[in-house]
């Protein structure tokens, strides 16, 4: 078994195995150098950030792939973040993220369509009960994976669905919720709703990368290597 598919999964213990890129290893090593007193300069020369918030857009992030030696300065600033997005727990539970509150709660708030008979409980909003339909209709702009059903709870695939489907939804709902300017996020620095919407197909080809098309174990790669979804 390889490192991606050692990845963490939900508190579910149901869930099939996640993925986690070997880059992860390296993230972490890195970190733990930094809390443990290494040097500004150190850090600098790391080819990866320390801090958790080192989102690249798909193109940069791709060419690295492609030619690790490649310098690349597009997302300058973004490693600044002590806080990255919602994780694919804190959807699936409906927990807050440190100042960001509770994401269903923030959404409800953004698009009140999604609260009417058929997602009350006792009277209440309960995120538990929107469909797939429910949200793909009310929140506009998303890109709907493959494969889902009009009837499914959106909290169930986000439990027990593919990788490709809990990323990818998940992405573009904290895109929705973080990416404008005057977030504590400036997610859109980093990615475009649309390079979201064109990943939830499965299939994506990043700007600027002649004959270079993405499947869904790359997008998920990306998402996760850049922090725009983690799982918990």
């Amino acid at each position: 078994m390889n490192d991606k598919e050692n990845l963490a999964a939900t508190n579910d213990t149901s869930v099939e195995p996640q993925i986690q890129p070997s880059e992860e290893r390296v993230a972490h090593s890195r970190r733990r150098l930094f809390r443990q007193g290494a040097s500004v300069v150190a850090v600098t020369l790391a080819s990866r950030p320390v801090l958790a918030w080192h989102c690249k857009s798909p193109s940069a992030w791709g060419s690295e792939q492609i030619n690790p030696n490649t310098s690349l300065s597009t997302n300058a600033g973004h490693n600044s973040y002590t806080d990255e997005t919602w994780t694919i727990s804190n959807w699936v539970s409906n927990t807050a993220r440190n100042n960001f509150g509770q994401p269903w709660v923030k959404l409800k708030e953004k698009f009140p369509l999604l609260i009417d008979k058929s997602t009350k409980t006792n009277g209440s909003f309960d995120y538990k009960k929107v469909t797939v339909k429910k949200l793909f209709a009310t929140v506009s702009g998303l890109g709907r994976p493959t494969g889902l059903n009009d009837t499914a709870m959106v909290k169930d695939i986000l439990s027990m669905g593919s990788d490709l489907q809990k990323y990818t939804i998940v992405a573009q709902l904290n895109y929705v919720l973080l990416a404008p300017l005057t977030s504590p996020n400036d997610l859109d620095k980093c990615v475009t709703l649309l390079d979201l919407r064109q990943m939830a197909s499965g299939s994506y080809s990043p700007p600027n990368m002649v004959n270079v098309t993405w499947g869904a174990q790359d997008i998920v790669d990306y998402l996760y290597n850049n922090w725009i979804v983690r799982p918990s």
